[in-house]
């Protein structure tokens, strides 16, 4: 590859993400990371599509469950954005921090998420270092705040400014 992989990992800290937990469960067992490699694969049926690595604790208890949760984080995150990221120390039980409920696929959902996503996995493609989920949408829980959490250029941002558009209009330029 021409320019060699920190070439590719500075021009990808550009592309702006919107910052989720990915959530699941195995009886017992829940496991969460912080994800921004997430995207709508289709809208009908609904899908939604992540990307998990191999090595973490949470592909084994998703692939196992058979369940994800697609908690879309906000402004008031970032915290709890930190607590489920990769190297955290609060690897142990990040779930201590956040008002959770399980959701109707056995899930931990976050209760003040901005959307949360209650899902059944369809396909796990593994890909080398990670796998590509699909999940089938069962369920979509909104709360309305349109204020999200995104990362880019390896910092949490928050877009406080951001006014709600109706889906009939065309969306509205950030200033």
């Amino acid at each position: 590859m021409s320019g060699g992989t920190d070439s590719f990992k500075s021009a990808m800290r550009l592309l702006v993400g919107g910052v989720t937990l990915l959530t699941t469960a195995n009886g017992n067992e829940r496991r969460g990371m912080t994800a921004t490699a997430v995207c709508s694969l289709s809208v009908d049926p609904p899908r939604i599509l992540a990307c998990v690595n191999l090595q973490g604790a949470t592909y084994r208890v998703m692939a196992a469950g058979r369940a994800m949760t697609v908690n879309l984080l906000g402004a008031s995150h970032e915290n709890l954005a930190r607590r489920f990221g990769a190297g955290s120390a609060h690897a142990d039980d990040p779930f201590a921090s956040g008002n959770w409920s399980t959701g109707s696929n056995g899930a931990p959902r976050l209760l003040d998420a901005l959307a949360a996503l209650e899902c059944s996995i369809e396909e796990m493609i593994v890909t080398r270092t990670h796998a590509i989920v699909i999940g089938d949408v069962r369920d979509v829980i909104v709360t309305g705040d349109p204020r999200p959490l995104i990362y880019v250029n390896g910092s949490f941002r928050h877009v406080d400014a951001l006014e709600h558009v109706p889906p009939s209009r065309p969306a509205q330029t950030i200033q």
